[in-house]
């Protein structure tokens, strides 16, 4: 079965526009908040909003580097995080954008725990909603796959080995994608991110407007962003891409050393 696209916004000229802009287009994957460092905080600064604030310039990049449209999953966690900016961005900025949403299998956006009305809110801004059918397990994995295989850039946030977001960032560091990734394994990121603020006692943004307004018209703050993530280049996955490859080429090795031994 072929995904199925709804239209909700009557303006929007087709409703599988982006597929034909692939280059122009990035995806999000990212942990859910049961994974997230809810409740803690670095240098007395909350990690969450440190880490939306990174979430954000990657963001504010990828829309400098020419990307329109955006696949979001909608899932609580890192993609509402992206999706809050998104809906805030298009409101106030003078870029013309493109949310959709792309949902497993049908239903499953409104179903979510977080309430149907709270959700609808995100799916009412999204131009359509993508569709999956339903492939049990599997259903979250081609979700990424199909976001995935209709993008050039990945932005995620990561923290775990396993999942769909390390699923995700593989087949994309494979692919050879375009990756702007946050590692909250990394606690130099957040460490040095928050050092920042302390030093220049700047106002760490705690809402999608201060977020919009910190990065709108400072160069030097997404260049500070860029600057701790490293290394994104187009083909080229950042140093934690290229270590979380490395760490999982040598994690096979070892199991099909075992696999022999044995």
């Amino acid at each position: 079965m072929e995904p199925v696209a709804f239209v909700l916004n009557a303006d929007y000229p087709q409703r599988t526009t982006f597929l034909q802009f692939p280059g122009k287009t990035a995806c999000f994957s990212g942990h859910r908040e049961d994974a997230l460092p809810l409740g803690e905080t670095v240098v007395g600064y909350a990690a969450t909003d440190l880490l939306k604030t990174l979430l954000a310039g990657c963001i504010e990049q990828a829309v400098q580097d020419g990307y329109r449209y955006f696949l979001d999953g909608l899932a609580e966690g890192v993609d509402l995080w992206a999706a809050d900016d998104l809906i805030y961005r298009k409101q106030h900025g003078t870029e013309v954008l493109h949310l959709i949403a792309v949902e497993p299998c049908l239903h499953y956006l409104e179903s979510r725990r977080s309430g149907r009305e709270a959700m609808l809110h995100y799916v009412e801004h999204c131009e359509a909603v993508v569709t999956m059918p339903y492939q049990g397990k599997f259903s979250f994995l081609r979700r990424n796959d199909y976001m995935l295989e209709h993008s050039w850039r990945l932005i995620c946030v990561i923290h775990k080995t396993s999942g769909g977001t390390a699923y995700t960032l593989k087949r994309a560091i494979r692919e050879r994608k375009e990756i702007a990734c946050i590692s909250m394994e990394n606690r130099d990121l957040l460490f040095q991110f928050a050092m920042h603020f302390l030093e220049t006692g700047e106002k760490v943004p705690q809402t999608a407007a201060e977020r919009f307004a910190y990065y709108h018209g400072h160069p030097e703050r997404l260049r500070l962003c860029q600057s701790l993530l490293k290394g994104m280049r187009s083909g080229e996955p950042n140093r934690r891409a290229r270590c979380y490859s490395s760490y999982h080429k040598k994690r096979k090795n070892a199991n099909k050393s075992k696999l022999f031994a044995a």
